[in-house]
């Protein structure tokens, strides 16, 4: 398939045609889950949505047959609407939507030698009948009418022209098809309401037409289509009901919505507002088949999944709430009462963070003197759910940080937590693999601080790369970055502490590996501001002309480094400004780290032999052990029996695929370390590993230089 761009509300994609192109009958057994997925259920939404939209006088005469299975006759999947109160067979004319290989096709079909095709000819022929269809019925641009005559049709008289072919007696047009066809290209640009939207205005202007096929005497039918006298009265009794609604008289107001629906069933406001009332008379799943209704007619409602989550909250089924919330927030990202309500409903989740999160942007959308009850309560439950922050003493961090299983010492943790107080700038170097994120993980959940790592690219140059950018064309949208808009958050976070009386949560701000790129350019605004926060408490940052972010006092920088030939050096401004911690790994760290695994004491020889010029630590370890168990999984699941000394064989790889690539250069030591690793190699039976370095150590004596490649 040729590329096209997919709007992204289109219910079908291209798996959807690839599916379809290749549909035959073991074809659809073999991939049954993704036809599901990609065409039926997508389909089947179309369908319902289409068929809850139709006008009354429609709805009231068909019924729908959708075949959620293929027709594997004509290789494609069928929704018929055909005359109510008929067993429904290939012979009845019908209004059809058809999901084809190459695209949709959707309109009205009779077939030949029927009684429905007779009935269609003789009504055409009724002068009356015809001109009250001609003179009324309107068509879309797009909808062929199929003819089989070799004379083109009249196209200032369209319809009237070829509804005088089809009824010559010697016609040689058999059966009776209008329709439109859209190719799967212009499918996948269609939002689902244009799709919708689409069908519907090409089955009710073909409606009249499927009227002469299914009435004897249509002309009462076609009139009542064409100038419904049902919705003037509709829309009086939806007023009725709206104003009873007002004064608090629900069961009333239920009454002349329904009269109102009778007359109109696709009234999609009456369903609103009768659902509103069954609430309010306790009848809520009632009010639910109200939304649900209302959500085919309109699916982008979202006052409808609003009152439908209220509803599911009252039944206290708080995940399809959030779900609706959602919905609703989707729709409209302003939607003040639902991330109110959807504040409260993780309140009643026990997810405090989301809730606050909610709640907050409810107070800052309402309008404190037209919803001032709502933001009241909106105040009232955030200071009781939002305590005064207070963080833990050192022993809880300690405790805290040593239970996630990093190894670290109490006086390292120490100096990290006086540093990040004293400077709210810390920079943490160390070879790779010691733990540097992992302890700023840690440290953050421990004093529970909002936590971000941003990685840094090597390509940054500017500040612009941290901190987003105004749009240069249109000089009014700015496009954030994660970092930017982390920065915002904890400046209101300090606002909002500040107006309540209250100590602000911290914010951790990680960048990770921050000299992959040049720490004073990227990090040049920052550098300055850090000055001006330590003397004034508070400092500015320029975003763009008049927009400016505070560097608040909750805010803390944490940067981690490696120091190898891929990095950055650093400028002495950034010792300057930074608190500069390197965390090192001891051999009794490592040793106790490894555990009582059989295969230490070789690790730790191998570390001994090469840490001077390709130290390893931690996470390596953590890699050969995890390496070495997952062999011994797939040995024992070979030979059915528990082997606990396979190890030996994995650990000659793991030395060549993780060690090995670390010894380089023209150091004499590394000729040495290599020396030593080719006896440890040859003493331990490593037959791969010793083979590597043995080479590696003979282009060193040779060249004076080694590599792994």
């Amino acid at each position: 398939m040729a590329d096209v761009t997919v709007h992204p509300e289109c219910p079908f994609s291209e798996e959807t045609f690839n599916l379809l192109s290749q549909l035959e009958q073991d074809f659809y057994i073999a991939h049954e889950e993704e036809f599901k997925k990609y065409v039926e259920q997508p389909l089947q939404k179309l369908c319902h949505q289409v068929a809850a939209q139709l006008p009354g006088e429609i709805i009231k005469r068909i019924e729908m047959k959708l075949d959620v299975a293929p027709n594997f006759t004509f290789n494609n999947y069928e929704c018929n609407l055909y005359q109510k109160s008929t067993n429904f067979t290939s012979q009845n004319a019908r209004l059809f939507i058809d999901l084809v290989q190459d695209g949709f096709l959707f309109g009205l079909f009779i077939i030949d030698k029927t009684p429905d095709k007779q009935r269609f000819i003789q009504n055409s022929q009724k002068t009356l009948t015809k001109e009250v269809i001609i003179q009324n019925t309107q068509l879309s641009d797009k909808c062929s009418l199929h003819s089989s005559s070799k004379k083109s049709l009249d196209h200032i008289n369209l319809l009237g022209d070829w509804l005088r072919h089809l009824a010559r007696q010697n016609s040689v047009t058999k059966n009776i098809q209008a329709s439109v066809y859209i190719s799967l290209k212009q499918v996948l640009m269609y939002s689902e309401k244009q799709l919708t939207d689409q069908i519907i205005q090409t089955l009710k202007g073909l409606f009249p037409l499927f009227l002469l096929a299914t009435y004897d005497d249509p002309i009462t039918a076609i009139r009542k289509y064409l100038y419904p006298p049902a919705i003037r009265f509709a829309e009086f009794y939806y007023n009725q009901g709206l104003a009873k609604y007002n004064q608090g008289e629900y069961q009333d107001s239920i009454n002349n919505f329904e009269r109102a629906l009778e007359r109109s069933p696709d009234l999609a406001e009456a369903y609103s507002y009768r659902g509103q009332a069954k609430a309010e008379l306790g009848d809520i799943n009632g009010a639910i088949a109200d939304y649900n209704h209302l959500l085919l007619i309109q699916p982008k409602n979202a006052e409808a999944y609003n009152n439908r989550a209220n509803a599911y909250h009252k039944l206290k089924d708080y995940e399809a709430a959030i779900k609706d919330y959602n919905q609703a927030l989707d729709i409209n990202p302003n939607f003040v009462l639902a991330y109110y309500h959807r504040g409260r409903t993780y309140l009643e989740l026990e997810n405090q963070e989301k809730a606050i999160e909610d709640l907050c942007r409810a107070v800052e959308l309402f309008d404190p003197e037209k919803d001032m009850d709502d933001y009241e309560e909106a105040q009232r439950i955030l200071k009781t759910v939002q305590p005064d922050y207070s963080e833990p003493s050192f022993t809880e961090i300690y405790l805290n940080v040593r239970s996630k299983s990093l190894r670290i010492a109490e006086r390292t943790l120490r100096r990290y937590h006086l540093a990040l107080k004293t400077r709210k700038f810390v920079i943490l170097s160390g070879i790779s693999g010691t733990g540097k994120t992992w302890l700023t993980k840690a440290y953050a959940d421990a004093v529970k601080a909002k936590y971000l790592p941003v990685p840094v690219a090597p390509n940054w140059t500017t500040n612009e790369d941290l901190l987003g950018y105004l749009n240069p064309i249109t000089n009014e949208e700015y496009h954030y970055t994660d970092f930017s808009r982390f920065l915002e958050e904890a400046e209101k976070e300090y606002k909002q502490a500040q107006e309540e009386k209250r100590t602000p949560k911290p914010y951790h701000l990680v960048l990770d590996e921050m000299n992959l790129a040049r720490v004073e350019y990227y990090f040049a605004k920052f550098l300055s501001a850090m000055e001006v926060r330590m003397r004034e408490g508070e400092a500015k940052i320029e975003l763009a002309p008049d927009k400016q972010v505070s560097l608040p006092p909750n805010l803390y920088f944490i940067g981690t480094v490696n120091m190898d030939e891929t990095t950055q050096g650093f400028a002495e401004k950034v010792y300057d400004r930074a608190q500069l911690i390197e965390l090192e790994v001891s051999r009794e760290e490592l040793e106790e780290h490894l555990g009582k695994a059989p295969y230490r004491e070789i690790l730790m020889n191998i570390w001994d032999s090469v840490h001077v010029v390709a130290p390893f630590a931690f996470r390596v370890l953590d890699e050969i052990q995890t390496y070495l168990e997952e062999a011994r999984k797939l040995k024992e699941a070979e030979s059915s029996e528990r082997l606990d000394n396979v190890w030996k064989e994995a650990l000659d790889e793991q030395l060549l695929q993780k060690i090995l690539p670390k010894l380089k250069g023209v150091d004499e030591r590394v000729g040495e370390a290599l020396k030593t690793f080719v006896e440890i190699a040859e003493n331990e039976g490593f037959q791969l590993s010793h083979a590597k370095a043995a080479a590696m150590l003979e282009t060193f004596n040779k060249h004076g230089f080694t590599s792994y490649f």
